[in-house]
């Protein structure tokens, strides 16, 4: 058609096209600089822009992306740039991009994104399509918002939150702070937590609670002590500034102690003080973070924990000493009770025997004229019997029973009129009388001479398990012995009898049956060695304590099982033990005790049944209690 045109028609046509590339020209021109003020659009955007084609890969990065990400677009332009994008997210990251152009509104994801250097980032993304006049996915733009220090603060205000709200709910310090450690752990992304106290008595520092990945170090951890001159917990207190060292490869040698201390390698840490008004406590601390470095945002978060944490332990020393106290009182009360049960309990008997001894007397004095021994007999029974009054007036004040003053009145007058009876037959001729009755009484009851002998211990004691044995026989316990031959020792017969006796004895009273003691002879450097272990029920702490201070029972005197010598439970050991070491410190042996109690049993209360068999909450040959006593007895100086 054009060829058969005529010119006008050609000069019509060529207007017409010359028309339309000016205006493709013109629309070019706008394009360009369109693109241009785009460009620059982005290029001063504070936000990271990518802007990807239609076929996903990267054409352009604005300056706030190299920025805040490190790469830059010579090195991404051309590529998808999942470099930017964590492991576990890129199937997210695909799945999201290939739903996008579905949306009709621009996407918005929360999500994470890496740095050149290997930090996580939480960002806000933002992602819409580019579609050309005929509505066609032409490209991508992405933009993205660092979350991570809005995110990190309301963690930082959610944890302290959490914190506070908790502290009530953990009466035990040491759990609340491995609670704290845990959540400090966790929050600042370490690979251990600690809170470091500071014992000014020992001049050191020690764990009173640890956090580590691996259990087995933290318990290393908790065991630890330090000198409190040393290292940076030394400078945290001395100073009271707070530390962050983000590198410790320069003082290696410095800290290997340390770490063999702690059983792994500190690479970078943060320490806070504890402050308790003007004085440092301890330590809040974390090392070696997993990500990045320590900066001032977890400086701050750790100081306002502290602050919290202080208080706590403050709090719980306070409520630690009135506890201790309150403890403190009421077991002198229990003891003051158990002394004047025991005292009571111990003085029927040999009251009753000297009642019985002046009735003999009495019969005895019957050659002399009754007038002149009479009324000294019967001022002595009186006054037994008075004692007899008094200890049943104890029993009921222990008791809380009403003590009526008339009874006090009374025995104040008996007193009074024993006294002016005695003056009275010195003065009349009756002090022979008085000289012989004495004597008589002394002939009775004063203790005789102790005589001082050569004994060989492993002999004597391999005797004295012999005589036991018979006496127990009737007890399922077996005494198992280990004597070392040895030199000898000098010491009166009776109260070395006394000692191993009454300790054989004790072991296999606390001793359930089918259980077993051992009895050790050891020889030492200079002396011989005496030791009774039992695998019984054992002593309290507080028992452990107050068992040699005089009439103290182990057990409540009223409610022992049996009286008969040798039976489980038949008696406490404070009156032996009491007599035990009057001895040691007459005869110049020592002797010392320890004991674990029976971790089934409660601290207040003798609740064993009595035989292994019985008791349904062992699981093994013998009870977990212990107690060993041990005599050290020094050798004579002519052995």
């Amino acid at each position: 058609m054009i060829q058969n045109a005529t010119n006008e028609e050609l000069k019509i046509k060529i207007k017409d096209l010359e028309n339309k590339l000016l205006e493709a020209s013109n629309a070019c021109q706008v394009t360009k600089k369109a693109s241009k003020n785009y460009k620059r659009f982005l290029r001063f955007l504070p936000y990271p822009v990518i802007v990807r084609d239609a076929k996903g890969l990267i054409t352009y990065l604005n300056p706030a992306f190299s920025k805040t990400f490190g790469w830059t677009l010579s090195e991404l332009k051309g590529k998808k740039g999942d470099q930017y994008v964590p492991k576990l997210l890129k199937t997210e990251l695909t799945d999201k991009i290939k739903a996008l152009p579905a949306h009709k509104n621009v996407l918005e994801l929360s999500t994470k994104r890496l740095t050149k250097d290997g930090k996580i980032l939480d960002v806000m993304l933002r992602a819409g399509v580019d579609k050309d006049q005929n509505n066609n996915p032409e490209g991508m733009i992405i933009v993205l918002r660092d979350m991570t220090m809005e995110k990190r603060i309301q963690r930082n205000r959610d944890a302290v939150a959490r914190i506070s709200q908790v502290l009530p709910q953990y009466p035990d310090l040491r759990k609340l702070l491995f609670y704290v450690n845990t959540e400090i752990k966790e929050l600042l992304e370490t690979q251990s937590a600690n809170t470091i106290l500071l014992n000014e008595t020992q001049k050191e520092f020690y764990f009173l609670s640890a956090t580590h990945d691996d259990p087995t170090t933290r318990e290393r951890i908790e065991k630890a002590r330090f000198p409190v001159d040393e290292l940076l917990s030394g400078q945290v207190v001395k100073t009271g500034n707070s530390i962050i060292v983000n590198d410790l490869s320069d003082g290696r040698n410095q800290y290997k102690s340390r770490d063999q201390n702690l059983g792994y390698k500190v690479k970078n840490v943060i320490l806070v003080p504890l402050r308790n008004k003007d004085r440092i406590i301890g330590i809040l601390a974390a090392d070696n973070k997993k990500t990045g470095d320590f900066d001032d945002a977890d400086l701050e978060t750790l100081n306002t924990i502290a602050a919290t944490v202080a208080l706590s332990i403050e709090n719980a020393r306070v409520s630690r000493e009135l506890r201790k106290a309150y403890e403190e009182l009421k077991s002198l009360n229990k003891a003051k009770d158990k002394m004047i049960n025991h005292l009571s309990h111990e003085l029927k008997t040999p009251v009753a025997i000297l009642l019985s001894s002046f009735k003999i007397l009495s019969k005895k004095l019957a050659d002399f004229p009754e007038g002149t021994w009479r009324p000294t007999i019967e001022r002595i029974n009186r006054n037994l019997d008075r004692i007899i009054g008094i200890e049943g007036e104890v029993y009921d004040i222990v008791e809380n029973k009403e003590v009526f003053h008339h009874k006090i009145f009374s025995l104040i007058l008996e007193q009074c009129q024993d006294e002016i009876e005695a003056l009275i037959a010195e003065e009349t001729g009756e002090k022979k009388v008085l000289t012989k009755i004495r004597k008589k009484i002394d002939d009775i009851f004063n203790p005789r001479d102790l005589v001082v002998k050569d004994i060989f211990m492993d002999q004597f004691v391999k005797k004295r398990i012999k005589a036991i044995e018979q006496d127990m026989a009737f007890r399922n316990i077996s005494i198992i012995k280990s004597l070392e031959s040895s030199s000898y020792i000098s010491m009166p017969f009776e109260p070395l009898k006394k000692t191993v006796d009454g300790l054989i004895r004790n072991a296999v009273e606390n001793t359930p049956d089918g259980g077993k003691i051992e009895v050790f002879v050891i020889k030492k450097d200079n002396g011989v060695e005496f030791m009774v272990k039992d695998h019984g029920i054992g002593l309290t702490t507080e028992a452990q304590k107050r068992i040699f201070e005089g009439f103290f029972s182990t057990q409540e005197t009223m409610n022992y099982s049996s009286k008969k010598p040798y039976d489980f439970n038949a008696g406490g050991k404070g009156a032996d033990l009491l007599r035990m070491k009057i001895f040691s410190e007459r005869f110049n042996f020592k002797i010392s005790m320890t004991s674990n109690r029976c971790r089934r049993i409660p601290e207040n209360k003798d609740a064993c049944p009595g035989s292994i068999q019985e008791c349904k909450k062992i699981k093994g040959p013998s009870c977990d209690g212990m107690t060993i006593v041990k005599c050290f007895f020094p050798f004579s100086k002519q052995s």
